[in-house]
């Protein structure tokens, strides 16, 4: 198995038999002749670019899986035949591979997928929005929201996952991710939605508080990554 970053959200799962790619907007794509399943959590153009078209050339086996808020005018005509929309909080089976989705507290959804024997989750934006200088009780809303769609995950055993961890919310950055461990965790965690700023990753992981959770968070640190597991 072989993960690489592309950028902000974006990242390129290669597993046996199939590659996955997530929430494109920009980047280096690595190339493969494996059946390739394209996921997009919602239509923020930081999450979701019309050039994942392109990928599906003559020959080559292409899948897409979209949020349903992105519009269907959007797919290319010869192209819909190969897309699923998906709802928040449904189930679906694509070629094999079994595929839940929360509700995101943004925008579109989050995906829970089954492929190779590995289980995978891309939070796309469900993250704990919490904001300095935010009314209060939105900010308690946002907690409790975003701790009530975590507990879809309890219990899973997730092989990767890819969760936010976004330095804009200043000293509440790392909220989304320690509510994310104290609900499910995973055996390998990839921080995303870092707007470019890696400081954050280190800042996580030194914090004593986290000390057991810094073992499973991957040190992301420049777009083009390539982690290689077992």
């Amino acid at each position: 198995m072989q993960v690489t970053f592309i950028l902000h959200s974006s990242f390129f799962v290669e597993l046996d038999q199939a590659c996955l790619l997530f929430d494109y907007y920009e980047g280096t794509i690595p190339e493969t002749d494996k059946p390739l399943y394209v996921f997009a959590s919602h239509c923020h153009g930081d999450h979701f670019s019309p050039a994942v078209f392109d990928l599906a050339q003559p020959g080559r086996p292409v899948q897409y899986i979209l949020s349903q808020d992105i519009w269907e005018s959007r797919v290319p005509q010869e192209l819909r035949a190969q897309t699923l929309f998906v709802a928040p909080r449904g189930t679906y089976e694509v070629d094999g591979l079994k595929i839940a989705t929360l509700r995101s507290t943004d925008q579109g959804v989050a995906f829970l997928i089954e492929c190779g024997g590995k289980r995978i989750y891309h939070a796309g934006d469900l993250n704990c929005w919490v904001w300095d200088g935010a009314p209060r009780y939105q900010n308690d809303q946002m907690v409790q929201q975003y701790q009530e769609e975590l507990r879809l995950l309890s219990g899973k055993e997730l092989d990767l996952a890819f969760v936010p961890l976004d330095p804009r919310q200043g000293p509440d950055f790392d909220l989304g991710m320690r509510y994310f461990f104290e609900a499910a965790g995973a055996r390998r965690v990839f921080p995303m939605h870092m707007w470019e700023d890696y400081s954050v990753v280190p800042l996580f992981k030194a914090d004593p508080h986290y000390k057991d959770y810094a073992p499973h968070v991957m040190d992301v640190s420049r777009p083009g990554q390539v982690f290689s597991f077992e």
